[in-house]
């Protein structure tokens, strides 16, 4: 149990729409998002399972991590020669 009960849906990582895990393991949850289809995986082992629900998301953290994601992306689409 990994990610536990708040885990089960996460904003994913790529446009910050629902992302419904898949695979729960001992310390790492993996998980698709159902917007996109990006999947991913978390480690929840440093910090433990979340203590709320990680969904939904205000509008407005969902704008900052498509803002934070398109930086990251663009980044791994370019990488410095």
């Amino acid at each position: 149990m990994a990610g536990g009960i708040n885990a089960a849906i996460v904003p994913g990582l790529k446009c910050a729409g629902a992302a419904n895990r898949i695979t729960e393991g001992q310390e790492t949850d993996q998980y698709s998002c159902s917007a996109c289809g990006f999947g991913f995986l978390i480690d929840w082992y440093e910090g433990g399972p979340p203590e709320t629900p990680c969904w939904p998301i205000s509008e407005e953290e969902a704008e900052r991590r498509r803002a934070e994601a398109a930086l990251v992306f663009a980044r791994l689409s370019n990488p410095p020669r």
